[in-house]
């Protein structure tokens, strides 16, 4: 029977090339820097928090406290374990600022459809609709916060949206089978359930209505949701298809240095 030749052994205690710490080094320096200069640029463009919400009479409807508190709230029972606001946390759930937006969405269609024919946005026909639509997404996208006043001004439906609210999510808190597995009566202070609505609404205001100076809203359009104007725009398409790209690159380059130059090793 033939003998196998031996394979030669490859000795893999050799010294480790410098440029293993260069690269590290480097690595750890852009990739820090990159997140510093992300966090800088979350604070200083996130979504103002008026210090007071009226209605169209002026009157109060909640305040910045109302909304902290909400997210103490979202904060003090883990809702993020259940479900989300902006797509961050859990999906056992809903994601909270998602249903509020698409609810008001409704309310703002239904109040332009009853204003324009007399009748509510369901009895239109689909022309009437499609019409309807755009008008209501429209009246969404402006931004009524004042910066010098720090208050903001909400619509009618955008009052009505936020009182449902409360509604909605007291019957959500209180059965098991309808909340994605939380326990029965999670939240059942009405102080609680307020200052939660609010901050759910505001979340909702945050993600349609158009940052100052852009088309698109604090959060990029998000959630998703065509029937109140919130598609993804342009540059968010852009960078997201170039952020897979330079991964793609990245890794093919790496692959490539070290099984092409052995004294990296």
């Amino acid at each position: 029977m033939p003998s196998i030749a031996a394979q030669p052994v490859h000795d893999d205690n050799g010294p480790l090339s410098a440029w293993w710490l260069r690269t590290v080094i480097a690595v750890m320096v852009l990739g820090f820097s990159g997140l510093i200069a992300i966090t800088f640029m979350a604070y200083r463009n996130a979504p103002p928090i008026p210090e007071r919400v009226v209605d169209e009479q002026a009157s109060t409807v909640f305040t910045r406290e109302d909304i902290l508190e909400g997210q103490t709230v979202f904060l003090k029972y883990g809702l993020m374990a259940n479900g989300s606001i902006w797509g961050h946390g859990a999906y056992l759930g809903p994601d909270y600022s998602a249903q509020a937006l698409h609810r008001l969405g409704e309310l703002t269609a239904d109040d332009v459809a009853r204003k324009r024919f007399g009748m509510p946005f369901a009895a239109l026909t689909k022309p009437q609709q499609a019409g309807i639509a755009g008008e209501a997404a429209a009246l969404l996208k402006v931004n009524r916060h004042d910066d010098a006043t720090q208050t903001l001004r909400f619509s009618a439906p955008e009052v009505v949206a936020y009182r449902e609210q409360i509604i909605h999510w007291t019957d959500y808190f209180r059965d098991p089978s309808r909340n994605g597995g939380l326990k029965a009566d999670l939240i059942t202070d009405p102080a609680e359930l307020r200052h939660f609505a609010a901050f759910v609404s505001w979340t909702a205001w945050a993600s349609v209505a158009s940052r100052p100076g852009e088309s698109y809203s604090y959060t990029n359009n998000f959630p998703y949701d065509p029937s109140v104007g919130n598609v993804p725009p342009s540059g968010a398409l852009l960078w997201s298809a170039l952020s897979l790209m330079v991964l793609l690159a990245g890794i093919a380059t790496v692959l490539l240095a070290f099984g092409k130059f052995d004294y990296l090793g």
